[in-house]
């Protein structure tokens, strides 16, 4: 099949040649003469499962013919002909083993690293071993290494990569990265002694890592062996070539892999050949491509090699530059591209590694019915399998709130039989329940109370029981009281998590596992767990967040594909599988820092010059090979470079590659860069400018204008409390809104420890000690007030660190309420505490509700009003104006509206403060008196019963930045204090 040759046969296609196909074609040129037997025994290794398929796709297309022998470099890790010991252990038993033996070490000493750290530093010890197999690297290297600068970070890594050495062991069981490089040495020691006699091609592969190049040079120098490089930079001088020789120089190179794998065959570029007839589809992009992406100490050569690109005009024919303003305006673009594309019956691909944009693509393209064929599929864990199982995981790792309880719930998969009709509603009115009277950490127990019609321990007549839901909860709450946070072994905790879930997707009348198996997500997740139940004897003890941490981490090796699914010809690839596929039209999106080339993930462990000195790999190795991607797709005949010059947070800086091309461009004049570049932005701004035109509504809404609705008289509030009052003043529409349309704002799912929270329990706990008939000077009344507050606290704050802080607040302003306290008992006698009244005013027909903290009665007959503020308190100008709720208890007193007391003078209203500055105010009773109070306000509500009186919203708020409730509802926002409050009548 070849030729004899005095030197190791290396091929190379160059960059944006369609390898799968340009690879068939020579093969068929130089297997002619073979005979078909011969042409069987022919070996060619690729490095992915992709191109392998790929290979086959093309020869399926050309005559019928026997095919050669397509396998993979990863295969031989697997090869039973050859002994190199034992068969690679599992990645995920590997794992599990190393973290055992990192769990022992933060046991011994747990300043090295947090316990949350576990499985993140077993992974990334499990990331370094592989490497350190692959590259031939013993663990008594680091013994060497010079440390002189790190000695304190090096004392605490070198105890963690300690644990690696057993695992270097002659017996010990190896990893893949180890048996794949004892397979090829074995493999290259048996044909230094009986070479074979058939071809063996290695074709794709840039030999990046250290068993895959020793494999390469070792068929590269096999008498029938060859490579074929990927991508080869044919436009490189060959002075370039050789000065690629420092890695902490030019590994974010493209070329420099293959310079490398050179160096080590002692050949140099030149003696690269083509492979076949196989060109480049835009020989002149090349070159400007090659030119762009020089080594930085280099660069210079623009200077010198520039004018020998010719006119640059014709080099970036077919070459967009789309700069949009934002993420979502690029994906627009993008997408409408793609859709012209699917219209034309053109081949597209988006290339991107960045996630987040393929998702808003995909988005985009939904308007038009188009779903594109995207490589990387669906991450496991975001499944609705997936989801479930981690949202079951967590039930166990301690008290959930109702949020997490309702969203597990919720899920589709949760009681996914027949009767899931009856399952939602009993959730529905759970969720109501728990908003309303919480509690804010639900146990089984509590929801059957709820089925039972208790509330907070007393029986209720608004909850009615029914055997629905008797039945529900006697389904639900034995599950949910499950035992939690406990330490268990691997294998029991996975247990106990797949019962419950099976046990919550059956509902309380199926059987089996409900839904939570079925199609091809159940089936992905169960390979999953099938894979780990496999390997949990190796898994040890785990705490229930550490087994919900390792569970959703072990969801991330599954990944849902359906390739029939989506549009043939629309395409979405990452950087791997693009390296072997081709397009009519490729998009490179995303191109920006931190996204092309993708961030370097920081080595917890090594240095770059630490890494050098061992023989690691150095980080900007993933540059380069990404480098290399954006090298190989910018060649196509199509191409479109888009990036966002904001995301959503800041300004967004240019691909460094983007950057060369635009910078390179811009300074060959006399080669028409500049027109060049202007003419790539300009296609790019037309489409950016059709897709922003797309996306723009047929029709706008028009902005709403400032509201003040009239319903009917019989229609207004027949009540309004003492509270409500000065939201009536300041906010009419919020009354409105309430009131005649009945809208009550929606109690939060999860209770905050909040100021009303704080405030609900102050006013409780001085409840009860005001009831209890303790004297403030009393010797224990401080003791007894701040025993009253810790149980108030430990009953209605079920946060620890809270009920502490609350605690620590009141315990600073119990002196100061004692001493008010004091004086408040030496001038009269609680008597009314809690009070509740109604009372009609005048003949407006609207009663007034009124609940007082509390009521005293001084010798002399007279009353004193107080109420209790753990917020802010109204000064005495707010009063007069706004807060007029102590002024009109004080005029309900007067009227005689409290039963109990009956008609009394009041001589002193009071807001008790019991906050940050413990800063008491009086009402001004002498400023207003509290007759004029009540005849002001007759009139107030007399006026709000005249048809032509509207609830305007927002007419006199404290601030400007205050906001309601109901602001949504008044699409505040669009309208501001500004406008005029437009009447609207209503019926």
């Amino acid at each position: 099949m070849f030729e004899p040759s005095v030197h190791p046969r290396v091929f190379a296609m160059p960059s944006g040649s369609d390898f799968g196909t340009a690879l068939v074609d020579g093969l068929q040129v130089k297997l002619a003469n073979l005979s078909p037997s011969q042409i069987a025994k022919v070996e060619i290794y690729v490095n992915t499962s992709r191109m392998a398929r790929r290979l086959k796709e093309v020869f399926d297309q050309k005559p019928a013919s026997l095919l050669p022998r397509i396998r993979l470099v990863t295969d031989l890790a697997r090869d039973p002909l050859f002994d190199a010991g034992p068969a690679a252990a599992s990645p995920l038993r590997r794992r599990l083993e190393l973290s055992q033996f990192v769990a022992q070490l933060l046991t011994q000493e747990p300043g090295l690293a947090p316990r949350a750290a576990l499985f993140d530093l077993s992974d990334s010890l499990a990331k370094l071993m592989e490497e350190m197999h692959g590259e031939g690297v013993e663990p008594t290297v680091f013994e060497t290494l010079d440390v002189s600068d790190e000695s304190g970070h090096w004392d605490r890594a070198l105890r963690f990569l300690k644990i690696v050495a057993p695992f270097f062991d002659a017996d010990a069981t190896p990893d893949k990265e180890l048996r794949l490089r004892r397979v090829i040495t074995s493999k290259i020691a048996q044909w230094a002694i009986d070479p074979p006699d058939h071809p063996i091609i290695i074709a794709g592969s840039t030999g990046s890592r250290g068993a895959t190049g020793l494999f390469m040079q070792a068929v590269a120098k096999l008498p029938q062996g060859a490579v074929i490089l990927p991508g080869f930079d044919f436009d490189l001088p060959l002075d370039v070539w050789v000065e690629m020789d420092d890695p902490l120089k030019f590994e974010d190179h493209p070329q420099y892999r293959f310079q490398r794998f050179l160096s080590a065959l002692e050949i140099s570029a030149n003696h690269v050949e083509p492979w076949a007839k196989a060109g480049a589809p835009h020989p002149a992009r090349n070159a400007l491509i090659s030119l762009s992406l020089r080594p930085a100490p280099v660069t210079d050569q623009w200077l010198r090699d520039g004018p020998e690109l010719g006119d640059l005009r014709h080099a970036t024919t077919g070459l967009t530059l789309v700069e949009a303003p934002s993420p979502r305006a690029e994906a627009e673009a993008i997408a409408l591209r793609l859709r012209q594309a699917a219209q034309d019956g053109e081949t597209a691909a988006l290339i991107t590694p960045d996630r987040m944009l393929t998702r808003q693509v995909a988005a985009a393209l939904d308007r038009w019915d188009i779903r594109p064929d995207d490589s990387a599929g669906i991450p496991l864990p975001l499944s609705p399998p997936g989801r479930f199982l981690r949202q079951v995981a967590d039930l166990a790792t301690g008290p959930f709130t109702g949020e997490v309880l309702l969203s597990l719930l919720k899920h589709p998969l949760c009681n996914s039989s027949d009767d899931r009709n009856v399952h939602l509603l009993q959730t529905r009115e759970l969720e109501l329940h728990l908003r309303r009277f919480g509690p804010a950490f639900p146990t089984g127990k509590d929801l059957v109370d709820w089925a039972n019609g208790i509330v907070r321990g007393k029986k209720s007549d608004r909850l009615k029981v029914s055997q629905d839901r008797l039945d529900w909860v006697a389904w639900l709450a034995p599950l949910i009281d499950a035992p939690q946070d406990q330490d268990l072994a691997l294998s029991d905790h996975l247990k106990t998590h797949l019962d419950l879930a099976q046990g919550l997707a059956a509902g309380p009348i199926g059987t089996g596992s409900g839904g939570l198996w079925a199609e091809r997500a159940g089936r992905e997740a169960t390979r999953i767990i099938d894979n780990l139940k496999s390997h949990a004897d190796a898994g040890g003890i785990l705490s229930a967040v550490e087994y919900a941490a390792l569970f959703g981490s072990v969801l991330n090796d599954g990944t849902l594909r359906d390739p029939e699914a989506g549009h043939p010809n629309i395409l979405i690839w990452g950087t791997l599988e693009a390296r072997v596929q081709s397009a009519d039209l490729v998009i490179l999106g995303g191109m920006n820092e931190g996204i092309w080339p993708e961030a370097a993930t920081p080595d917890p462990w090594l240095n770059r010059s630490m890494r050098k000195a061992a023989k690691l790999l150095l980080p900007e190795r993933k540059i380069g090979l990404s480098a290399h991607d954006y090298q190989q797709a910018a060649a196509n005949k199509k191409v479109w470079i888009t990036r966002a010059q904001r995301d959503a947070e800041a300004e967004t800086v240019p691909s460094r590659w983007v950057n060369r091309l635009v910078n390179l461009l811009g300074g060959l004049p006399e080669q028409n860069g500049p027109e060049a570049l202007a003419t790539m932005r300009h296609e790019g701004a037309r489409w950016l400018s059709m897709a922003s035109t797309l996306a723009q509504p047929e029709e706008t809404v028009p902005a709403a204008k400032r509201p003040s609705p009239r319903p009917p008289v019989a229609a207004r509030p027949s009540e309004i409390s003492v509270t409500e009052v000065k939201t009536l003043i300041r906010d009419p529409y919020a009354i409105y809104a309430k009131r005649v349309l009945r809208l009550n704002p929606l109690d939060p799912l999860v209770p905050s420890a909040d100021a009303p929270l704080r405030g609900t329990i102050i006013h409780a706990v001085l409840e009860e000690f005001i009831t209890s008939g303790i004297r403030a000077d009393a010797a224990d009344a401080r003791d007894r007030f701040m025993a009253m507050a810790h149980d108030q606290m430990e009953t209605l704050c079920p946060w620890p660190t809270i009920r502490a802080q609350w605690i620590a607040r009141v315990e600073k302003g119990i002196d100061q309420f004692l001493s008010g306290e004091i004086a408040r008992q030496s001038r009269g006698t609680p008597a009314i505490i809690e009070g509740y009244t109604k009372h009609l005013i005048g003949k407006t027909g609207v009663t007034l509700v009124c609940k007082t903290d509390r009521i005293d009665t001084s010798p002399d007959g007279a009353a004193q009003v107080f109420d209790y503020k753990t917020g802010t308190v109204p000064s005495k100008a707010v009063q007069n104006s706004f807060d007029k709720q102590l002024l009109l208890t004080a005029a309900l007193v007067e009227l005689g509206a409290f039963d109990d007391l009956g008609r009394r003078d009041v001589t002193q209203a009071e807001f008790v403060a019991f906050n940050t500055d413990m800063r008491s105010v009086p009402a001004p009773l002498s400023d207003t008196p509290v007759r004029e109070v009540w005849e002001n306000f007759q009139d107030l509500i007399g006026k709000y019963n005249q048809p032509d009186r509207g609830y305007s919203a927002r007419i006199a708020m404290q601030m400007r930045s205050d906001t309601g409730y109901y602001d949504h509802l008044s699409r505040f926002g669009e309208w501001d204090t500004s406008d005029d409050a437009i009447p609207e009548d209503l019926t």
